[in-house]
């Protein structure tokens, strides 16, 4: 079968780090596990989460929230089998916008956006949670005549779990647990992206 459909992760699959939030939190030394605690214990929800570990960051430069970062070795082939694949490219991530810089490979890139006033971080606005990646999917797929059985999913976490169980075809990219592993039609364990690159090229392109 030839999928009419690829949607990927970013955080973690296209990117070595695993969360694109974190990342930023490490970058400017703020410590926010009390957000965390607060999520995983349920007085937050995933929005909540995102504005409260936002406004730790209020104020800061664009230049330095938008700081630079390179996806794994390997990308640029990937982008190469996605451009000359007759399949929309999506990428979907509950993480942070900078990391569109990487979206040029892409039909569509949704990703939750930071808000600047005056050049300063201000806020954020979330699209993507950690549980309505497959809802985003199927409505971009959907106005395009693609049903998610016709698609191609890569993830690695929790967050990628619904998708991965209701695409036609899943891979576990690096998975960080054993349920996630389990929930896909293959595992592929790498620090590049080629092996990601050659197995997407075997499903997508004509031989």
């Amino acid at each position: 079968m030839r999928y009419k459909a690829v949607i990927l992760d970013v955080d973690g699959v296209l990117t070595s780090f695993r969360s694109a939030w974190r990342r930023l939190h490490d970058i400017l030394g703020i410590n926010a596990d009390l957000n965390r605690a607060l999520y995983e214990r349920g007085y937050i929800d995933y929005v909540d989460w995102a504005v409260a570990d936002v406004a730790l960051w209020r104020g800061v430069p664009k230049y330095i929230a938008e700081s630079f970062f390179k996806p794994r070795e390997g990308f640029e082939e990937l982008c190469g089998v996605l451009r000359r694949s007759s399949a929309l490219s999506v990428a979907i991530s509950a993480g942070v916008g900078y990391t569109r810089r990487l979206s040029r490979c892409f039909d569509e890139f949704h990703v939750n956006d930071l808000v600047y006033e005056g050049g300063l971080v201000s806020g954020v606005t979330v699209s993507v949670t950690n549980t309505n990646k497959a809802e985003i999917a199927e409505s971009i797929l959907s106005k395009r005549g693609i049903s998610l059985k016709e698609s191609v999913a890569v993830g690695d976490s929790e967050t990628d779990l619904p998708l991965l169980r209701k695409a036609g075809f899943s891979i576990a990219f690096n998975p960080t647990s054993e349920q996630i592993a389990r929930a896909a039609d293959v595992v592929l364990r790498s620090q590049k992206l080629y092996v990601l690159a050659k197995y997407l090229s075997s499903l997508l392109l004509p031989e």
